[in-house]
């Protein structure tokens, strides 16, 4: 077993588990670069402190310490191939019920990419600046709006409390399906792509009142009585990017579902939204380690009953592993309608939606 912290986003080590402009002595805190992997001796989720997690590192690594905190969103735990931290959670948006948008993050993340593909750098992240942040939140802005907050914080002294920020058309959608089933106590909710959240130019806050002049001195607009923890970014040099996040996910849905493509227009509809529904909520395609060196890896989609069928090892890959577990069919690398229904079986004897759809839900309990 070796256990690994793996950095997924420029980040900090810290003595501390506070935010890095509170930390004086700079022998307590570590800047590290995304792509990093740092063998560790154990790690500990702290609930206690929310967002962060305390790692030991198996060699002093940093400053003659091997004990640090580091920021939640932006590491993951491994072990060998597995991964520990975050839990991968399989379950479709359309299915979630939970009242935090956290789940989907990794959904998130593969649509971040793509609008930062598409256009680069459009957005940004702020959680460099004295910030606390839930584990929902995306610290993403404009860039323009970004300068603007840090003017604000840099003026007030105190560090910010920030319960929203930048909210992809997945956490959207999510919270939008709350409110049309009234769950989690969600009053109203825009539809994806209508909201303030997914433009990069909206926060929502704590103690708003106090922040109020700060803000408004750069360009950020107090919303009123009526949400009035929230404040829009209106000082200039932005661009309206909510459609280039619809066709980010539209790029995204059709890399990895080639016999179910869908229009790269950035205009949100029935079509888009029911894909966006049915999409994972940790996102698309995993890549299986090989077994043995002659292995190759294989790079699975979500596979599904399509005109012209989906073909390819990772279909013969579900097909051996159900013929293993007694189903009866021949493994040809073609999902056509006899392998559909042996799906279905599968998915309603082991507790799963039958819909004979092979994602990640269904991969695992097939131990792929």
């Amino acid at each position: 077993m070796v256990l690994s912290l793996k950095i997924v986003h420029d980040t900090f080590l810290k003595q501390q588990p506070v935010p890095s402009q509170k930390i004086e002595n700079e022998e307590d805190k570590v800047w590290v670069k995304k792509g990093r992997e740092l063998e560790l001796h154990s790690w500990v989720d702290l609930k206690e402190e929310k967002s962060y997690l305390r790692v030991a590192l198996t060699k002093d690594e940093f400053n003659g310490k091997n004990t640090w905190y580091v920021y939640e969103p932006h590491v993951e735990v491994w072990d060998d191939d597995k991964q520990l931290f975050p839990k991968k959670i399989s379950i479709k948006v359309r299915n979630v019920t939970s009242c935090s948008t956290e789940v989907v993050r990794g959904l998130d993340k593969q649509i971040i990419d793509e609008m930062n593909r598409l256009i680069p750098n459009v957005l940004i992240s702020f959680d460099d600046l004295d910030v606390e942040l839930g584990p929902a939140v995306w610290a993403m802005l404009q860039p323009a709006a970004k300068r603007a907050l840090e003017r604000a914080i840099q003026d007030r002294g105190v560090p910010m409390v920030i319960n929203s920020a930048y909210r992809t058309i997945a956490q959207q959608l999510v919270l939008y399906n709350h409110y049309r089933n009234r769950r989690c106590g969600i009053p109203i909710a825009a539809r994806p792509s209508r909201s303030n959240h997914q433009s990069g130019l909206a926060i929502d806050i704590s103690d708003y009142l106090s922040w109020r002049p700060y803000l408004q001195k750069y360009g950020w607009r107090w919303l009123g009585w009526g949400d009035p923890v929230h404040f829009d970014y209106v000082g200039g040099r932005t661009r309206d990017i909510r459609s280039l996040a619809v066709r980010a996910f539209q790029r995204v849905w059709n890399r990895y579902n080639i016999n179910d493509r869908i229009a790269e227009d950035g205009s949100y509809g029935p079509s888009t939204e029911r894909r966006l529904n049915n999409s994972f909520s940790e996102g698309f395609s995993i890549s299986v380690p090989p077994k043995t060196e002659s292995d190759k890896s294989i790079q699975f989609r979500v596979l599904r009953l399509s005109q012209p069928y989906m073909k390819g090892e990772d279909v013969r890959a579900i097909q051996q592993a159900l013929a293993k577990a007694g189903y009866s069919l021949e493994p040809d690398g073609v999902y056509g309608p006899g392998s559909e229904g042996v799906v279905k079986q599968f998915q309603e004897q082991n507790g799963l939606d039958v819909d004979g759809v092979v994602g990640p839900a269904t991969r695992a309990k097939m131990g792929l």
